[in-house]
């Protein structure tokens, strides 16, 4: 008997081997797909209800104006309040006369004419030891072995 060459021929075998490949692969890859959409859909499921769970939480965004404002509010706050400190005491500092002249204009017109230029100056070095307290003490500690500078709690 004589082969038909229709269907013996080199295309026909080829075409045949890829057909057989893809249908084994679809016989594995089939069942996995199918699980994994399943995993997938599940995940989303919970994740929808834990989603509902969670508190929703609001973040106001301020802007700039806002956050300006707020920002002189805690200067003024802060710095142009009077030290409740006698101011004489017989200690005297010089400064810049450019920073006397800034300070006094500070004064003078932020804080209204109701703050000294002494509570002032109190203030800013009050915030800078209390902002810069960790760095000085450690700086003081390497040329000094008291605990002068520890602050007493």
């Amino acid at each position: 008997m004589i082969p038909n060459p229709i269907f013996f021929n080199d295309n026909t075998i080829m075409i045949g081997l890829i057909v057989c490949c893809l249908v084994v692969l679809a016989v594995v890859m089939i069942p996995k797909a199918m699980r994994h959409r399943k995993r997938v859909r599940e995940s989303k499921c919970e994740e929808t209800v834990q989603k509902e769970e969670q508190e929703v939480q609001m973040i106001v965004v301020p802007n700039e104006e806002t956050v300006l404002e707020q920002s002189m509010i805690d200067y003024k706050k802060r710095f142009l309040v009077n030290a409740n400190i006698p101011t004489r005491n017989g200690k005297q500092v010089g400064i810049r006369k450019k920073y006397h002249s800034r300070i006094s204009k500070i004064v003078k017109v932020i804080g209204e004419n109701e703050v000294t230029i002494f509570s002032y100056i109190d203030n800013v070095l009050k915030h800078h030891f209390d902002t810069f307290q960790d760095d000085i003490s450690e700086l003081y500690k390497k040329n000094c072995d008291d605990d002068y500078l520890i602050p007493k709690k």
